[in-house]
């Protein structure tokens, strides 16, 4: 019941997302000559004539889609009690004979199963969609950034998770949460900081690592970094946990 519950209050935040994903990765892999003939916004003149796995690239994975889907994770992560309470819900989720911890546990873990569909689904579309259309975008590839968009996407779903619990208020935490990735965005160029390891948007693509030969040729992506992949794992763990215990102590 409790999943059911947790489903019924996420799955239009999550719906939407997905769709406006999949919109997304429809549209650029199978409107490619109209993008790059007539969309100029979209990417430099430079890259109008690209290989077609640095175009799906600087599209999805360091473009559009990739600041699309880190905005969206954060309306993911509005979940918690005091968000039931400003829908006088609240009081029926406590009359449960269920702990609080359970609650909040399901809420945390049905939101990370969502994250990782959502992480999943560029990697689904993109190389199948790519072979309807006689180009090739390798799987390999594909899920080398979709570990990224997850790990880097759960920060911020616990980020926004965390200042749900603690802030009163629907729209609260997701202006909040927003205000500090592009806080954090900005401040992680800081010359001192260098080189953006800190920076969640870049990691997310990497785009500063990827290589190209001299013919534009599109060549395999870094091994993922599975230190600094670790330490935001962590940092979301310890949000989301902290998260439980405050929510474990809270008097509604």
């Amino acid at each position: 019941m409790l999943w059911y519950k947790a489903w019924r209050e996420s799955q239009a935040r999550f719906l939407i997302t997905a769709l406006i994903l999949i919109a997304f990765c429809v549209f650029v892999v199978l409107f490619k000559p109209f993008i790059q003939a007539n969309v100029s916004l979209l990417m430099p003149l430079h890259l109008r004539k690209a290989a077609y796995s640095e175009y799906i690239y600087n599209l999805v994975y360091s473009g559009q889609a990739k600041g699309v889907f880190a905005l969206l994770v954060i309306f993911l992560g509005i979940g918690g009690l005091q968000r039931e309470r400003s829908h006088n819900t609240a009081v029926f989720t406590l009359a449960l004979p269920v702990s609080r911890l359970r609650v909040i546990g399901t809420q945390i873990a049905l939101g990370a199963l969502e994250l990782a569909a959502l992480a999943l689904l560029p990697a689904v579309l993109v190389p199948n969609l790519s072979s309807l259309t006689h180009q090739v975008f390798p799987l390999s590839e594909a899920l080398h950034f979709s570990v990224l968009w997850l790990t880097c996407g759960l920060v911020i779903y616990s980020f926004s998770f965390f200042l749900a619990v603690v802030t009163p208020g629907e729209y609260t935490a997701p202006i909040a949460c927003y205000l500090l990735l592009m806080i954090h965005t900005v401040a992680a160029q800081w010359h001192p900081l260098r080189p953006y390891r800190l920076n969640l948007m870049w990691r997310m693509g990497e785009f500063r690592t990827m290589q190209w030969d001299q013919s534009h040729t599109f060549l395999l992506p870094p091994p993922l970094s599975w230190s600094a992949l670790s330490l935001m794992a962590l940092i979301s763990i310890a949000l989301l946990a902290t998260a439980a215990l405050v929510t474990d102590e809270q008097d509604f």
